[in-house]
């Protein structure tokens, strides 16, 4: 049975049901009586009254459904302080988490008279416990650390102290016992500052680096290439790409995303079209986007770029923006180092760029090497970048990367032509090119946002022409018949020196120049996509005294010969080589101690098998003759390539005549 829960008419007594707001026998609105204490409800049975709390009537024992839950109907009010305790109002939180007034509430929503703790309370103490215990365990710890900072950092600037002490003043830092290095070093010697070592009679010499590029010091992951589809935004994104019969190649393979080293470009911005990229930050290591291909998206700083002896007591001074990176690298310095320091300079070591090749197409015609340079300023800062693909260098691309004068930070494409003797390394399946500059201890640093290998290239989507000239740079006079090439395009200058190059693709174009008698030399010109440039190449006679060769070694480690002359084929020396010779005693003796390779190379003309043979006969002719004029023998090694390593192309009679040389090479 049930039962309807009613109120009693303030002025004429009658029940009103608990639905309706107003009496329905004399219309008086229900108002705050109903809200008292001694407010009262009815069993609709036998009329009985009923308190709030009563389930069954008392008088006929009719079940009363529907009954508010138990508790007197009285008016709201907070509960008190002292049982809210520390969570502020719990009575609150029981009714909803907020606070319902006196005019809201009615007899089917009573308020209760005391408080009564939640079911819940013991399990929020115990989470309040353990988090009070957990913040007291952090500031114990975090004291710690700091005090154990604070002592390395005193042990830091003790060890910077004593340092440039050492080097100031070596016999008072020998004396000091405070040297935190002082077990490191030897007894009555000064610690060597960071980067630097002593020799057996004590003085400072140059220690070998203990920093390798990253991607050498770990295993190689496989890497999984995917092919472009057409939606720039989907290809570009791509870290590694594979594409076979695109409309730019019949191949095309990418490492690095196209992203402006993680900047990304302008709105409508192309950077096939040869437009500059506007300038943007330094990509530091802390900028390094994640998940970057080593090698790209980062600055690199040449491995051989070491501190001056006298550091710290001077600053190390670095050529341009890119190389100040070191300067916030404060372990130049002995030992304790901090854990930042090395991370520095290992991340701007130069890293081999991977490029998964695959499988090549059955014939090649062309191969093009596109690289997104970045800060490239060899001519400026006199660094000297080696470029090599799979450990074997490529001297025409190291003449074109050190031709490069950018600004930076600003990036350009460049486009540049792999000579068919250097195909062959493309057969591994991977090729791991590395850009370094070992051997001039400058601070170029210097970016890629990425590289690609075009097999077969197709037209060029953006192409530009350009006018050059070739004068003597000495005399000043045109050169002709000298050779000209950039890209996959070729040309002869006409008696004024002159020729035009077209189809090229945009850029930085790099244009070489070489003639019989002289250095081979290129310049760099920035063209955008539909312009037409000009380019004047000044080229100097070769010269092959002990001076020359002395300054090629220091700038490239090697030296290359043209002077040393043999019958046609044949290791036989001519007469004519005499002065050459000579010159080439004169670098070996100025360096004792040290060894050297002696390497023969043959242009393409002939047998491959036979002209490499031939070329080691030659270079063991050499090393006779030097041992004949009293060179050491012991530290002279013979080596042939053959027409395998060419500087120029072979095409063309003048890069026939250039790959036909011997070079000096110093091997320690």
């Amino acid at each position: 049975m049930s039962s309807e829960v009613t109120a009693v008419c303030e002025k004429c007594g009658a029940s009103i049901p608990e639905k309706n707001a107003f009496c329905i026998k004399c219309s008086t609105r229900r108002n705050a009586s109903t809200y008292q204490v001694d407010a009262r409800s009815f069993c609709t049975k036998c009329g009985s009254p009923l308190t709030a709390q009563t389930k069954f009537c008392t008088k006929c024992g009719t079940q009363v459904e529907g009954t508010p839950e138990p508790g007197p109907v009285t008016p709201y009010t907070d509960f008190p302080a002292t049982k809210a305790g520390a969570f502020g109002s719990l009575g609150e939180r029981s009714a909803g988490s907020r606070s319902i007034p006196p005019t809201v509430r009615s007899t089917a929503q009573p308020a209760p008279a005391e408080f009564k703790p939640s079911a819940r309370l013991p399990k929020v103490l115990l989470a309040g416990i353990v988090i009070v215990i957990l913040l007291g365990m952090t500031v114990t710890a975090s004291v710690i650390y700091v005090a154990h900072r604070i002592g390395q950092k005193a042990a830091e600037m003790r060890s910077a102290s004593n340092t440039e002490r050492s080097v100031q003043h070596p016999r008072a830092a020998s004396d000091s016992s405070h040297s935190v290095n002082s077990s490191a070093a030897p007894a009555g010697k000064p610690a060597a500052p960071y980067g630097w070592t002593t020799d057996k009679d004590g003085k400072l010499v140059p220690a070998p680096s203990p920093f390798v590029p990253i991607s050498t010091s770990a295993p190689s992951a496989p890497i999984a290439p995917l092919a472009a589809t057409g939606d720039l935004a989907h290809d570009w994104a791509l870290k590694y790409e594979r594409t076979e019969n695109s409309p730019e190649a019949d191949l095309v393979v990418r490492t690095g995303d196209i992203n402006n080293l993680g900047f990304g470009w302008p709105q409508g911005f192309d950077p096939f079209s040869g437009q500059s990229t506007p300038p943007h930050p330094w990509p530091t290591p802390e900028r390094i986007p994640p998940g970057a291909p080593d090698g790209t998206d980062r600055i690199m700083i040449g491995s051989a770029l070491v501190p001056p002896a006298d550091y710290p007591a001077h600053r190390l001074i670095l050529n341009d923006g890119y190389s100040g990176i070191l300067r916030r690298c404060e372990g130049l310095q002995p030992p304790p180092l901090p854990v930042q320091i090395c991370k520095q300079r290992a991340q701007s070591m130069p890293q081999a760029i991977r490029l998964p090749v695959g499988i090549l197409p059955a014939k090649i015609n062309a191969v093009v090497l596109q690289m997104f340079v970045d800060d490239f300023q060899a001519p400026v800062f006199r660094s000297h970048f080696q470029l090599s693909l799979s450990g074997t260098r490529i001297p025409s691309l190291e003449y074109a990367i050190n031709s490069l004068d950018q600004t930076g930070p600003i990036g350009k494409l460049v486009s540049l032509q792999l000579l068919p003797e250097y195909w062959p390394l493309l057969k591994s399946g991977e090729v791991k090119l590395l850009i370094d500059d070992p051997t001039t201890k400058q601070g170029d640093g210097y970016a890629l946002d990425f590289v690609r290998i075009l097999v077969n290239p197709h037209a060029f989507k953006y192409q530009v022409s350009l006018a050059a000239t070739v004068v003597d740079g000495d005399k000043h006079n045109s050169i002709p018949s000298a050779t000209v090439t950039a890209a996959l395009e070729s040309a002869t200058t006409d008696a004024h020196g002159r020729c035009q190059l077209s189809g090229l693709p945009a850029g930085l174009v790099i244009a070489a120049a070489a003639a019989l008698g002289y250095d081979e030399n290129s310049v760099s010109v920035d063209l955008p996509s539909g312009q037409n440039g000009t380019a004047q190449i000044q080229l100097h006679r070769h010269e092959e005294g002990t001076a020359a060769l002395e300054k090629q070694i220091a700038q490239t480690g090697s030296a290359t010969i043209y002077g040393i002359h043999f019958d046609t084929d044949s290791a036989k020396l001519r007469s004519d080589s005499l002065l050459a010779l000579k010159a080439v005693l004169g670098l070996i003796n100025n360096h004792p101690g040290s060894r050297w390779t002696i390497a023969g190379h043959t242009d393409n003309q002939g047998n491959a098998s036979h002209n490499k043979t031939l070329s080691e006969n030659r270079a063991g002719s050499v090393i006779t003759w030097l041992k004949q004029h009293a060179a050491d023998s012991r530290r002279l090694e013979p080596q042939g390539f053959g027409p395998t390593h060419p500087v120029a192309d072979n095409a063309t009679p003048n890069g026939r005549a250039l790959n036909r040389r011997v070079e000096v090479t110093l091997a320690k």
